[in-house]
Formats: C-alpha cells, sequence, structure tokens
C-alpha cells in the first residue's frame, strides 16, 4: 500500500520547513523517536530553538532533552551555543575499526562504555538498535546515556535474550510509576542475577518477577516488625530473608526482631539474622522452645549470680579478729 501527503489543503496553512535528506537516510533507523522529535522542532523553528523550549514541547526535562540532543551535537547535525562542528574524520573502508564488543568474564561489573563506543555498536548492529528503540516505547520517554549503556550490556555482555532486556525493563518503569526508589544500579545487578540463573524465557522471567513480588511482600512485612527504614532489599538481603522463610515462620521472626529491638542499640537485619541462626543451631522452632531456651538461659544467669555470692571472702575475718586483739596495725 503507499501513502501520499496530499498536495493542498488545511495541512499546509501553518507553513512547512525543510528537512535534510541525511535525517531520513542515515538516521531514521539510528535515531531514537525522541531524538528525531527534538530534531523536527528545531527544524520547525527555523533551525533553532532552547533547551526550554523543546522540554516545553515534548513535555520531558530540559535534562533529558540535553541528553537526547548530545546525539544530534556528536552527529554534526546540530551546533551547540554557536560552536563549530567538531572534525569528523572519513575512515576508509578497509580502516575502520570494528565497533567494542564486550563479552561476559568473571569480572564482577560489566564494563564501562563510553557515548561513543556505544553509538558505534548501535551503528553496527541493526536488531541492538532495535531493541534500544523498542525499549524507550517501554519506558514511554528517551533513554538518557547511562542507561543506553545498560541496555547494551544486558544485552551483550549479560548475554540476555531482547524480549528479557524489555521485560526487565517493564518491571524497572513499574516500580518507578509506583513510587519506588529503584535505580540503575539495582536494574544492572537484576540483569546480572537473572544472566547467572539462565532465565532466558518470558515463562522464567514471569516466574522471577512472582518470586520478587513475593519477597517483597515478604520484605515490607519485615520491615514493619523490625522498625527498620523502608528502602528496597539487596540482592543479598533477599537471600538472607529467602533463607529465613525457609527456616521459620513470620511468628518466629517477629520473635527475633523482638529480640533485636530489646538488646541492640539500632535495629539491624544482622542482629535478627545472628538471633535466627542461633535458634536454628539449637533446634529452636517454636514460640514455646523460645520460652524455653530463655527460661534455661536466665537460670543458668541467677545460679552464676548466686554463686558469686555464696563465694568465699576475698579477706580471711579470723586473721583480722586476731589483729584486734592483739591490738596490731593493719590496712584493710
Amino acid at each position: 500500500m503507499d501513502y501520499q501527503i496530499p498536495p493542498m489543503g488545511d495541512l499546509w496553512n501553518n507553513g512547512m520547513f525543510s528537512v535534510p535528506s541525511v535525517i531520513t537516510n542515515k538516521y531514521i533507523r539510528l535515531a531514537s523517536s525522541y531524538q528525531l522529535k527534538a530534531l523536527l522542532i528545531i527544524l520547525s523553528s527555523g533551525g533553532k530553538s532552547s533547551g526550554s523550549e523543546i522540554s516545553k514541547a515534548l513535555g520531558v526535562p530540559e535534562s533529558e532533552v540535553r541528553d537526547l540532543l548530545a546525539f544530534w551535537v556528536e552527529e554534526g547535525v546540530l551546533l551547540e551555543n554557536g560552536s563549530a562542528p567538531a572534525p569528523q574524520p572519513k575512515k576508509k573502508e578497509s580502516e575502520s575499526a570494528p565497533a567494542p564488543q564486550p563479552k561476559k568474564t568473571e569480572e564482577t561489573h560489566a564494563p564501562t562504555l563510553t557515548t561513543a563506543d556505544v553509538k558505534e555498536m548501535l551503528r553496527d548492529d541493526e536488531n541492538l538498535n532495535a531493541l534500544l528503540l523498542t525499549a524507550e516505547e517501554v519506558l514511554g520517554r528517551t533513554t538518557n546515556t547511562v542507561e543506553k549503556e545498560l541496555i547494551v550490556n544486558m544485552a551483550v555482555y549479560y548475554g540476555l535474550p531482547h524480549e528479557i532486556v524489555l521485560t526487565i525493563l517493564q518491571y524497572y518503569q513499574s516500580e518507578k510509576d509506583k513510587g519506588q526508589s529503584i535505580g540503575v544500579s539495582y536494574v544492572a545487578a537484576m540483569a546480572k542475577n537473572w544472566s547467572d540463573e539462565g532465565i532466558t524465557t518470558l515463562d522464567a522471567a514471569e516466574e522471577k518477577l512472582k518470586a520478587i513480588e513475593e519477597s517483597d511482600r515478604y520484605w515490607n512485612e519485615i520491615i514493619d516488625l523490625s522498625g527498620i527504614r523502608h528502602r528496597r532489599p539487596t540482592a543479598k538481603q533477599r537471600d538472607m530473608i529467602k533463607n529465613w522463610r525457609a527456616d521459620f515462620n513470620m511468628e518466629m521472626i517477629a520473635l527475633a526482631c523482638d529480640a533485636m529491638r530489646e538488646n541492640a542499640e539500632r535495629p539491624t537485619l544482622k542482629y535478627v539474622d545472628s538471633v535466627l541462626k542461633n535458634w536454628k543451631k539449637k533446634g529452636i522452632k517454636t514460640p514455646e522452645d523460645v520460652a524455653k531456651d530463655n527460661e534455661k538461659h536466665t537460670a543458668k544467669s541467677n545460679k552464676k549470680s548466686s554463686e558469686k555470692l555464696e563465694g568465699k571472702p576475698s579477706f580471711d575475718i579470723d586473721k583480722i579478729q586476731d589483729k584486734i586483739f592483739n591490738n596490731d596495725n593493719f590496712d584493710v
């Protein structure tokens, strides 16, 4: 099916402006939808516009406008504050260096990619570029430099299928929409864990998200019981409370939190963890077991106090009386 713009009519009442052919020939797939929209705003304004004007037109923060226009500045399409475009030396095809391809190693963190690295990888990989564009649709906005690096690393370094990357990003955005404090570092850790666990299908991803949702509910209960300032659990804390849930019910965890509040100077989950580990070691599984252990501990403490009071005094009473009788001088 062919499409055509009508040559006349109301469509043209507000005028027209020129768009360089290179935008459609070279950048239509490489640039994001928001980057293209921002450029169209500038072109429709006579080729010049401010960040605040573009921010208002797009409905995005001005900081994001700077990120998305940085692409056009680096490509030499836009000038920033009247500065001259950076020289773009042309390379022969045979001289072009291949785009960096990070590979997963035993390192803890994914490699740091520069803006140029990311741009070159997107230029050379249509599928990766398509992933980024779809990611921006999922997030409902243009991605910033850090998020672009994250998305590329999720797909290339961690080797996650594109649908899994999008699933993680959808979770990321939904949590932010709920007002949760979730950042890029949390998503990066999430991607690493999913890669390590071999989550490569949507079914496996759905099961993992259900487990995370259940873990969040459990976490919120523990936060309420312990009185600790609310924050999102780290991956290590999720593993810790997962072990609690495997060994104890919520009533026992509540008792451990009580013990923490009574004895710790400040509330910490480490203290609760030490209490529960001690109970597990002793085979304590019920509130009755806790009561018996407390009674045993109290009785033992009382016995030690009693033995201390009933012990032989550190002074010789007979010797003191003999000295008094003989009127000897002595030091007490």
